[in-house]
């Protein structure tokens, strides 16, 4: 039951009216503007129905704030501070609830909360392409790849490609191609060790600063981590759909919104078990 709790954690962890188009507008070129000590709080929602193979069918739902802090920059990079500051989770799994709450540690699930409150209130530095948005792997961080591989919980996170630092910080921007009209689409597709991701991007419309984008990505995964001594393998093909708000003026996105199915298999005592997931999710940056 401890690896289930620990696994199921970890799930839950990875996931973090518009105006008419202007059909003749032409995105500008552009790059992320940010002050030093300028602070974006990042609030999101996560809905997650899972099944997990062996009759381990589990529902979500769980809410988190993370503060992005400016620290400093170069004519090219900003660095960027990211501090999970508040998670709420309610989990129901075969029947049995579980509950964390960063704010209310007393009523906790004792394997949550060792979970979780190894993830609270510790900023992690990440650097940002500003002409892009992207998250630049710093000497550091490679360095640190062999402990992350070791961490059971940064391989399951790996695993949904949803919230490593990297990716909540990168996705709070949103740049368009210079020269991007109303209508038009443009794709990138980035790969790391045991993940790919191609996504897909149609600009919906602009009014004023903003511009809705329409995203879609798939993203394939295999990792393999060690729990408590046990060689686990992991296998996904997670699809996104959503749309997103995004202010052309300084690259910052407003809101977020997607959906996710994943489909994959871990290997457990020398079986293959199926995964299914359906995650729901909405941010919002201030």
């Amino acid at each position: 039951m401890k690896k289930i709790i620990i696994l199921l954690t970890g799930l839950i962890i990875s996931f973090q009216a518009f105006s008419q188009p202007i059909s003749n507008t032409i995105v500008p070129a552009g790059k992320i503007k940010l002050s030093n000590g300028q602070k974006i709080i990042v609030e999101s929602n996560l809905a997650i129905e899972a099944n997990l193979g062996m009759g381990m069918e589990i529902t979500s739902n769980s809410t988190s704030e993370n503060t992005l802090d400016v620290k400093n920059s170069t004519d090219k990079i900003y660095t960027i501070s990211n501090t999970l500051t508040k998670l709420n989770v309610n989990m129901n799994m075969m029947g049995q609830p579980s509950n964390y709450n960063s704010e209310n540690k007393e009523d906790n699930n004792a394997e949550m909360g060792k979970v979780f409150d190894d993830k609270l209130n510790k900023p992690v530095d990440i650097l940002i392409d500003n002409s892009t948005g992207l998250a630049i792997l710093d000497e550091k961080k490679k360095k640190n790849e062999k402990a992350d591989e070791e961490n059971p919980l940064q391989g399951l996170m790996n695993m949904f490609a949803e919230s490593t630092d990297d990716a909540v910080v990168s996705g709070a921007f949103g740049l368009i191609p210079q020269g991007k009209k109303v209508g038009e689409s443009w794709s990138d597709t980035a790969i790391a060790k045991d993940l790919k991701t191609i996504r897909t991007f149609l600009l919906k419309s602009i009014s004023a600063n903003e511009a809705v984008i329409q995203l879609d990505a798939i993203t394939m995964a295999v990792n393999k981590i060690d729990m408590q001594g046990m060689e686990i393998e992991f296998k996904s093909n997670t699809k996104t759909t959503g749309e997103m708000t995004t202010d052309i003026s300084n690259g910052q996105v407003k809101k977020k919104n997607t959906i996710s199915d994943i489909t994959g298999s871990f290997q457990l005592m020398g079986q293959d078990m199926p995964i299914s997931a359906k995650a729901t999710s909405a941010s919002t940056y201030k």
